[in-house]
């Protein structure tokens, strides 16, 4: 009887298992993914970096995440539109992960950003549907607390161009990993994912900080050479009307002083004289003040174009097509 009893405790687990199987086909899968996947050192650093849960390294590693270079990740992930980089994707179709490889080491924890940003699309993918829907009045609550202002309001808009289906979905993974402060019921729900969340958040805002400062010089430059080059026209129209009007009083002047009795006296010849070399030196000073505000203007073209140049290389190193920032004329 012992045995019958055992044999029948079994077969109920077993039964039970193949149920479970049955209605749980990708949770199935995902296991068996994930027992077979081995992460490369890289791959096993994003996870911890990230400060992933056990249940968001599960999901990460059941989508087989691939480290991918330049061409070669175009062709999986990426769309041709400027000022918009590709840096991940996770494929709907066969729910993979693929990482674009950044080899630029300032930039290193953008990979960290998003490997957990596309871990979190597997982890949208995985919810039912009534759990998305629950998750909408949150997300978009968070979102709504954003600065207008805010590059990320634009970033959205760009993904609901290309996709008008992909505003929940994006803001579920951008928020997950970029905003430290969030409604407790997404915090409540990002900490099935992260143990530590707030390790993704710091991480993106470091690698944020070198852009926003890098925006905020070519700015400030861009502004300072639209005031030069204001200041510069208005002088230098100015000094062209002063050497005008000089001109034709020093031509008067010399007219009046080789006619015969032009002069009465000697020191109204000299005061009218010296009247004319003064303005002449105060139009010299003039004009030298405005040269050295050109050349103050060239050396911050010259920053200008080094920076946009950096920035340049900065976009490339993230996938991006960049639209330079041109001085102001």
């Amino acid at each position: 009887m012992a045995f019958a009893v055992v044999s029948i405790v079994v077969q109920s687990l077993f039964l039970g298992a193949v149920g479970w199987a049955v209605t749980n086909p990708r949770a199935v899968t995902d296991a068996v993914t994930v027992s077979q996947f081995d992460p490369t050192p890289a791959i096993a650093g994003y996870a911890s970096r990230a400060g992933m849960s056990e249940r968001g390294r599960f999901l990460f590693y059941a989508s087989t995440p691939q480290i991918v270079e330049g061409d070669a990740f175009d062709a999986l992930c990426s769309r041709d539109e400027p000022d918009i980089g590709v840096l991940g994707c996770y494929t709907l179709a066969d729910g993979r992960i693929y990482l674009y490889e950044i080899t630029n080491l300032d930039l290193q924890a953008f990979e960290v950003v998003v490997a957990a940003h596309e871990m979190l699309h597997a982890a949208w993918d995985r919810l039912s549907a009534d759990d998305q829907a629950a998750l909408v009045a949150p997300l978009e609550e968070a979102f709504a607390s954003i600065d207008p202002d805010d590059e990320l309001v634009e970033r959205i808009a760009a993904y609901e161009d290309f996709d008008p289906t992909s505003r929940i979905p994006e803001l579920y993974a951008i928020l997950g990993t970029e905003l430290a402060d969030l409604p407790d019921e997404l915090e409540e729900h990002y900490a099935e994912y992260f143990d530590d969340r707030a390790a993704v958040v710091a991480l993106w805002q470091e690698v944020k900080a070198i852009f926003v400062e890098l925006e905020a010089e070519l700015n400030r430059l861009n502004t300072e050479l639209e005031r030069l080059s204001l200041e510069i026209e208005a002088e230098q129209a100015a000094a062209n009307a002063a050497a005008a009007v000089l001109e034709a009083d020093i031509t008067a002047f010399n007219n009046r002083a080789s006619r015969p009795g032009g002069y009465s006296s000697q020191s109204a010849f000299e005061r009218d004289r010296q009247a004319l070399l003064a303005r002449q030196d105060a139009l010299t000073a003039s004009i030298d003040a405005t040269n050295a505000k050109i050349t103050t203007y060239n050396t911050l073209v010259e920053e200008f174009t080094a920076l946009n140049e950096e920035a340049a290389a900065l976009d490339k190193d993230l996938n991006i097509e960049r639209q330079p920032l041109e001085p102001t004329e």
